[in-house]
């Protein structure tokens, strides 16, 4: 009997390593887990020059953790003036008459639809995304198209191809489309995106969502997709996770918060909030920021000015690379969430959080994501952005670190397991592999 073919999956990642944009290590974690799995895996995904020069923000070690033999297609893409047309080397001229003769292709099959309704501000990178995954089927036959979102552009050109060429496609949410995931109200957008997003909800083999607010609200809207919606959450890399270490009573304390600073955080609450304790701490503590400033190059000024200039209790320490993430931690005393929003709002880093064997601070009303997600682990203090309260959630912290022992660290590892990123995504690879017919598939 002839052996077959593995499948072939084209995951549709615009934010896919070097970026280093929100999402990208789950990104880099689905595209690896199929791989491992026995999938041919194609990522279709922005260009370099768009991570470089226009969000700002990119980390080339994080290419490293691409598995060899997964194929990255770089279509290029700009919010400004048309850079034209470029290849990085694995295209060939006839790409470029593909998506040409696309562009006619689409205008007679989905009508006016697709011409007028922009998916979201990335809506320019669709048409040339579509062909270069037309080419790339041209080439191996595609088994199975996974998108993740935002930009809901990549949802659009997944379901473009799976009209086109008629195989199945999944959709992985890691934000809500058309609704506020701070306030979980629908958005003031033109209705025929709403119009859009059920025809590809409707239409998807599955629907992936990092929590389960997400994943009910999306249930009401889109009840014909009920049985096709699953939590697949977001996790954590055991690379990632420090080693525990309790300072002497009269060592400095560090606080620390990981993650992209943007306008939402309570950064103005925590810091006086800090500045009410430190007279009671050892000299040299303070709190320790790491990440990006903003989720944009332009937003790294404005977004400065929140930050104490001169402090001897604040650093601001920059971005850290992902190969760093595990010494940030083992700096650490204790660990901050400043997680904005409601249920819908987790947090890309609370798994990663929940897994350190430290003690956390959790600044979230009180039925927001983040907390729903840290019940049950040991030595967690949750507050709302009060002063006052966060005053005191640092305060019980502190106790808690001298308080944590061996058998809380082992209570804590055992919480985090289930949220290990290959573990977390296991649902996600499971069910695309269950509505996908061909190849031998492990497991």
């Amino acid at each position: 009997m002839p052996e077959r073919s593995k499948p072939h999956l084209v995951y549709i990642a615009f934010f896919f390593p070097p970026s280093r944009a929100s999402g990208v290590y789950r990104a880099l974690a689905t595209a690896n887990a199929f791989h491992e799995k026995g999938w041919e895996v194609t990522v279709i995904t922005s260009d370099e020059e768009f991570y470089i020069n226009e969000i700002g923000t990119y980390d080339s070690s994080l290419l490293t953790g691409i598995d060899q033999g997964i194929s990255v297609i770089r279509v290029p893409f700009s919010f400004g003036v048309n850079r034209g047309n470029r290849n990085d080397g694995r295209f060939k001229s006839v790409f470029f008459r593909v998506q040409r003769k696309a562009k006619v292709v689409f205008s007679k099959i989905f009508g006016r639809l697709f011409s007028a309704v922009k998916a979201d501000n990335y809506f320019k990178w669709i048409d040339p995304a579509v062909s270069a995954l037309l080419e790339v089927n041209k080439s191996k036959r595609v088994s199975h198209i996974l998108a993740t979102g935002n930009p809901f552009s990549s949802f659009e050109v997944a379901y473009r191809c799976h009209k086109t060429i008629k195989v199945p496609f999944s959709i992985d949410y890691r934000d809500p489309w058309t609704l506020d995931v701070y306030s979980g109200e629908k958005l003031p957008l033109d209705k025929r995106v709403y119009a859009l997003e059920k025809r590809i909800v409707e239409s998807a083999s599955n629907i992936f969502h990092v929590n389960e607010e997400m994943s009910e609200k999306n249930k009401a809207m889109f009840p014909k997709s009920v049985s096709n919606q699953f939590v697949a959450p977001n996790g954590f890399d055991l690379d990632s996770v420090a080693s525990y270490r309790r300072n002497a009573d009269d060592e400095a304390l560090v606080f620390g918060i990981l993650g992209t600073l943007n306008p939402h955080w309570p950064i103005k609450e925590i810091l006086l909030a800090w500045n009410n304790i430190t007279r009671d701490l050892p000299q040299g503590s303070c709190i320790k920021l790491g990440g990006y400033l903003g989720y944009f190059a332009h937003s790294e000024k404005p977004l400065s000015k929140l930050l104490p200039v001169g402090s001897t209790s604040f650093q601001y320490v920059g971005p850290i690379k992902k190969g760093e993430i595990k010494a940030f931690y083992e700096s650490l005393d204790a660990i901050i969430i400043p997680a904005s929003g409601g249920p819908m709002v987790t947090t890309g880093k609370v798994y990663e959080v929940a897994a350190q064997p430290h003690p956390v601070v959790c600044i979230q009303g009180k039925d927001g994501g983040a907390r729903m997600a840290l019940i049950g682990r040991p030595h967690v203090h949750s507050c709302e952005a009060e002063i006052s309260a966060i005053e005191q959630a640092m305060r019980n912290a502190i106790n808690s670190h001298f308080d944590i022992n061996q058998n809380d660290i082992l209570e804590i590892q055992e919480f985090a397991a289930s949220f290990e990123r290959r573990v977390s995504l296991e649902t996600l690879v499971r069910h695309v592999q269950a509505s996908t017919n061909d190849g031998d598939l492990d497991g």
